[in-house]
């Protein structure tokens, strides 16, 4: 039985795949909604793959964990007197490293961040010209950076998957 059959790392690929596909359709769109949608898109899935790769490393260890989480791992291996190497690298990029950033802008796609307050020209003598300093998707990572966590997400899966051994 293949790894992927095993421990279902179908799953974790697929997503992979269509936050590719995602990045690429924003990289092509002309129009400024389909760009947001495709970015918010490939944001979704790198986000699930991390998710999905969770649920590869309780099948992998064996744990019974329906909706794992760092801790949930954590603690299980920790019941058993082990530790997950896969989970300490992840925590640590989930608290200062690209899982973090990830995780931020996730949770912006979830609920929209406060438009800036404007600011208004005070060399205008009527102040009705009004400063524009962010763009309306400018809390959305640029196609560049949704392909470099997507690199880096997967270098890391990779490397998690080549480093594993039976268990």
């Amino acid at each position: 039985m293949s790894r992927v059959a095993r421990y279902h790392a179908d799953r974790t690929n697929q997503k992979m795949y269509f936050a590719r596909l995602s990045t690429l359709q924003a990289d092509k769109a002309e129009n400024a909604q389909i760009a947001q949608a495709s970015r918010e898109a490939a944001v979704f899935h790198l986000h699930g793959a991390v998710l999905a790769f969770l649920q590869e490393l309780v099948r992998y260890y064996k744990l019974n964990d329906r909706h794992p989480t760092f801790s949930s791992i954590k603690d299980k291996m920790a019941a058993r007197g082990q530790v997950s190497p896969e989970i300490i690298i992840l925590e640590q990029l989930a608290q200062s490293g690209f899982i973090a950033e990830l995780n931020r802008t996730y949770a912006a796609c979830e609920y929209a961040p406060e438009p800036p307050e404007p600011t208004f020209d005070d060399d205008s003598s009527s102040n009705l010209i009004i400063k524009v300093t962010h763009s309306p998707l400018s809390w959305l990572p640029d196609v560049q950076i949704l392909r470099e966590w997507h690199r880096d997400l997967v270098a890391l899966i990779e490397g998690f998957r080549n480093e594993m051994v039976e268990f």
